[in-house]
Order: structure tokens, then C-alpha cells, then sequence
């Protein structure tokens, strides 16, 4: 992994155009970033299956993201909380897992 610390607002659009330009950036209660991609399962057990497979992922990397189920809607957030905002870390971790989206 590399160094955690948080990107500025422009280097993450430029990092997510890059490399994960699927997800987007949104804010928390507090005000910090995060970035964000929705799942939409056919069928809520393929759902839970692709968590699983994220989680399996993040476990790897030990770099594990916020993971919400909504039925078959499955978001999936990375922000960096020792830094309070998203790192080259966070995006790489999007990156990596896009493929998942995919093989619905």
C-alpha cells in the first residue's frame, strides 16, 4: 500500500477519472469526503455473494471499505479514516474491485 495521506479535492477527480471512473465522491455528516459505487443484484444472495468477494478483496489488502445493503442494492465506500478523507489507497482499493461490479 502507499503512503496514507488525503488527496485534495482535484487530485481525487483526477485520480478517479484515471482509474475508477465509475465511482463517485460524495461527503458525510462531517463533511469528509468519501467515494462511493452502487451494486444492483438480480437477486438479493447474489448480493450477499458479492460482498463476500469485496470483502474477500479488502481482506487481502487489509484495507476494508464501509459496506451497506439496501435488499439488492450493495454501496460500497472507501475513505481513509486516519486521515479523514480518501487516499491513493482508497481509489487503488476501487480500482481493484471494479471488475465485481461486472460480472453480474
Amino acid at each position: 500500500m502507499v503512503q496514507k495521506t488525503a488527496l485534495t479535492d482535484d487530485e481525487l477527480q483526477q485520480k478517479l477519472k484515471e482509474m475508477a471512473p465509475e465511482w463517485k465522491v460524495d461527503k458525510n455528516e462531517k463533511g469528509l469526503p468519501f467515494i462511493y459505487r452502487v451494486y444492483r443484484a438480480k437477486e438479493y444472495l447474489k448480493g450477499i455473494d458479492f460482498v463476500r468477494q469485496v470483502a474477500e478483496e479488502a481482506e487481502k489488502e487489509n484495507h476494508h471499505p464501509d459496506i451497506l445493503i439496501h435488499y439488492k442494492r450493495i454501496t460500497v465506500r472507501y475513505w481513509t479514516h486516519t486521515v479523514s478523507g480518501v487516499t491513493l489507497a482508497d481509489v487503488e482499493m476501487a480500482q481493484q474491485i471494479d471488475p465485481l461490479f461486472e460480472k453480474e
